[in-house]
């Protein structure tokens, strides 16, 4: 049976949507929080490059986290027009990739040391904490995941995390699950934000 959201989690994510302006795709003209979409600055030298974080100075253009928005906006030099600039940083996809990937590996990090984030299907199993969010790796049972999903009523993100980028955060070589219990101070809520734009990089739109 599905778990539900108890009410001080839902206020906090309540909070956290009025706190995060809006932004609009200069390719697609769509409108949404900045959290769901990409920055890129020109740096000092003119080169354009992500600002993954959002918080450097200056002018800034904003990209839906999208793959194929991104393939366009490269295509069609849109950055370059936005930011008056000759130059975008060199292998940018992949840049962007390891960038996002960084920064949800370093959140479920700081995740797991708060306690909050949990490794392995047998300690998500055996949790009295309520799970709230899994993510299980590309190459995960499916078996099991559904066995999870049913034992948990947890949301997934599946299809787009390898089991070396999930293991790397807990100092193994792979893993097929990883859990996040319950908590009321935003992290899971800023965890889906970052995993949905790394998903939107790595997941062609017909795939998702």
């Amino acid at each position: 049976m599905k778990q539900l959201i108890p009410v001080k989690q839902l206020r906090v994510r309540v909070a956290l949507i009025k706190s995060i302006p809006i932004r609009t795709c200069i390719v697609t003209g769509q409108t949404g929080p900045s959290d769901q979409l990409i920055r890129f600055v020109v740096s000092p030298d003119g080169m354009i490059f992500p600002d993954i974080g959002h918080k450097l100075d200056g002018r800034g253009a904003w990209l839906l986290a999208s793959r194929q928005v991104l393939e366009q906006a490269l295509k069609a030099k849109r950055l370059e027009k936005a930011l008056k600039a000759d130059a975008v940083v060199s292998d940018l996809i992949p840049y962007l990739d390891q960038q996002l990937l960084k920064r949800v590996q370093h959140m479920l990090g700081m995740g797991r040391k708060a306690g909050v984030v949990i490794g392995g299907a047998g300690k998500i199993s055996a949790s009295k904490d309520a799970v709230t969010m899994l993510l299980a790796a590309s190459d995960a049972s499916e078996r099991e995941a559904r066995g999870l999903i049913a034992a948990t009523g947890a949301d997934i993100h599946k299809g787009y995390l390898a089991g070396e980028e999930l293991g790397q955060v807990f100092g193994r070589a792979s893993l097929a699950f990883v859990a996040c219990l319950e908590e009321s101070d935003g992290f899971q809520a800023s965890l889906h934000s970052e995993l949905c734009r790394l998903k939107g990089i790595r997941v062609k739109e017909a795939e998702a």
